[in-house]
């Protein structure tokens, strides 16, 4: 995941219209880069984007709205747009000369801010999965998911299944072939079993933030419509 990724409101929908405007030698979009003294000839979108945050930080520091409006903006200068983009070109700036790893764990406390405040993506959501498929199967036996909470646990054991099954909080499907924790545990003297994802395991063990699982909660247009 880049920074160019975690832009949010249409700002990167903007920043490209703008970079294909600059390659079109259209007068705005020149003017722009020109008070910026770069030269994007080239450079993919995720790279002129942290291109033009340095940039920013260097040149515009009294315009700085100015110019995340001209080149993330849109032509109607979307406020949204732009406030997402200042605080992406913040962070690209903030974490310059960070080591790859220091740079992951903000990056997955962005998206957990964001899964809990609800403007993540399903592109979040690729990123910590892939970082979820590399736990060991004993972080995810690690996982506590309900804290205790007057249940006795009887089992757990990290399995796959041969269909996909559904996670216990955030309802989204596990894949057939997908590891995830099984725990068999009593409540009020009633026997349960629960499934819970390497996502699910991900954010309880190492982003240690398992509440976040039930911001992932899928929409049931079925049962919205029948209640």
């Amino acid at each position: 995941m880049t920074y160019f990724d975690e832009l949010r409101d249409g700002a990167g929908t903007h920043f490209r219209e703008w970079l294909r405007a600059l390659a079109a030698g259209e007068a705005s979009a020149r003017a722009a880069v020109w008070g910026l003294g770069l030269d994007l000839g080239g450079l993919s979108p995720e790279d002129a984007f942290e291109r033009v945050a340095e940039a920013v930080d260097r040149h515009a520091s009294r315009h700085r709205v100015l110019d995340a409006a001209a080149t993330c903006g849109g032509p109607y200068d979307d406020g949204d747009a732009i406030e997402s983009a200042l605080a992406i070109m913040a962070v690209v700036v903030a974490e310059r000369g960070m080591t790859e790893a220091e740079r992951e764990v903000r990056r997955r406390s962005r998206i957990v801010a964001r899964i809990r405040e609800g403007s993540y993506d399903e592109g979040d959501v690729d990123f910590l999965e892939v970082l979820a498929a590399g736990m060991t199967d004993a972080e995810i036996l690690r996982m506590d998911p309900f804290d205790g909470e007057g249940i006795t646990e009887l089992s757990r054991r990290v399995v796959t299944c041969g269909t996909d099954v559904r996670d216990h909080w955030t309802r989204r499907v596990i894949p057939a072939g997908e590891r995830h924790l099984v725990l068999r545990e009593t409540l009020m003297g009633r026997e349960h079993e629960t499934r819970h994802s390497e996502l699910s395991a991900y954010l309880h063990v190492v982003a240690g933030d398992g509440g976040a699982t039930e911001y992932l909660d899928v929409y049931d247009e079925h049962v919205a419509l029948a209640s």
